[in-house]
């Protein structure tokens, strides 16, 4: 009786538990995500009313017709066949195909790569890594890990490509998802468009390895004069603003000595490993754990712990004076 019991209850608690998340999928913020949300409401309207029709149907069949007393040894009468019925349990679902059917293929197309490859969009390359984004702003000769900026009321088509294994990137508030292959000769394209401003979360939907939940990333959709003031700024790539204390100057020369063969930490610059301009001011480190000094020193030290899987190796031969030196440079870096 208990295990009868528990399983409704579980049920529940995981449903709400679900509604906890910091993903909103049922909450668009552009009409691509718009579009996808009313296919989606369409489909499960239809399929209520399948549901309640037949359920329905099913009830009162089973209460008309069960056994009583008085009818014990009532037989049926033989029902050869009803073409009334017939046709109508045969033509009704068809309309239903059709109602459905018809506005996921306009939606479809309207979303297709022909449509995304037209000229004067916005285009940004997202390359996929075990386990964090790489986005670069082509004419910009911008490079970012793990943030993408975009400017409202744009529509923007991203190149999607991966590094190693396939990924899959996803905005709910802003669109469906789509895969990232590796090889990268033929990348997928997608076409997504903010219509408000604010900061959207997003993540790979596609398995991809030990870290795969912890692969997220944040979209910022600002104001087209906020958006190009960004893109000025990040290509002026002026140093930090620091008081070049002797444990600043510390941390660049040890960043310099073991860091900058994988990283770099100017907007402009590109290494193999993710871009650490800006890491000072995300909320998150390797969008895993919230920024702070000392989180700061336990990632360089031992990332794998935190991250399993990340090709970075673990600087546990620091000191506490060369870790705090360079966790303060990198805080610096906005």
């Amino acid at each position: 009786m208990k295990r009868v019991l528990s399983s409704p209850v579980l049920f529940f608690t995981v449903l709400m538990l679900s509604g906890c998340s910091s993903l909103q999928v049922l909450d668009p913020k552009g009409p691509v995500a718009k579009l996808q949300e009313n296919l989606f409401q369409l489909s499960i309207g239809i399929m209520l009313l399948v549901f309640i029709t037949v359920f329905s149907m099913f009830v009162i069949f089973t209460w008309k017709y069960r056994e009583t007393p008085d009818r014990r040894d009532v037989t049926p009468a033989y029902v050869k066949g009803n073409r009334k019925y017939e046709i109508a349990w045969t033509v009704f679902p068809i309309i239903l195909l059709l109602i459905l059917a018809v506005p996921t293929v306009q939606g479809t197309f309207s979303l297709s790569d022909s449509q995304e490859k037209e000229d004067g969009k916005m285009e940004i390359t997202v390359t996929g890594h075990q386990y964090w984004w790489e986005i670069n702003y082509g004419d910009a000769g911008i490079t970012l890990s793990n943030e993408v900026w975009i400017p409202v009321d744009t529509p923007v088509v991203f190149k999607l490509k991966s590094d190693d294994v396939i990924h899959s990137f996803w905005v709910p508030q802003l669109g469906g998802k789509k895969d990232l292959n590796p090889g990268g000769t033929n990348p997928n394209r997608l076409t997504l468009h903010a219509s408000e401003t604010g900061v959207y979360e997003g993540k790979c939907a596609e398995l991809c390895g030990a870290s795969h939940s912890l692969m997220r990333f944040k979209v910022h959709a600002v104001s087209k004069e906020k958006y190009d003031e960004w893109i000025s700024d990040k290509q002026e790539d002026s140093a930090p603003e620091a008081d070049a204390s002797d444990s600043y100057e510390k941390g660049k020369k040890l960043f310099t000595s073991n860091c900058l063969s994988c990283h770099a930490d100017g907007y402009t610059e590109k290494r193999d490993g993710p871009n650490l301009a800006g890491i000072g001011r995300k909320d998150y480190i390797a969008s895993v754990i919230p920024n702070s000094n000392e989180n700061m020193k336990k990632w360089i030290k031992d990332p794998k712990s935190l991250k399993p899987g990340v090709k970075m190796p673990g600087f546990r031969d620091l000191s506490d004076e060369e870790l705090e030196a360079l966790a303060d440079y990198l805080s610096n870096l906005k």
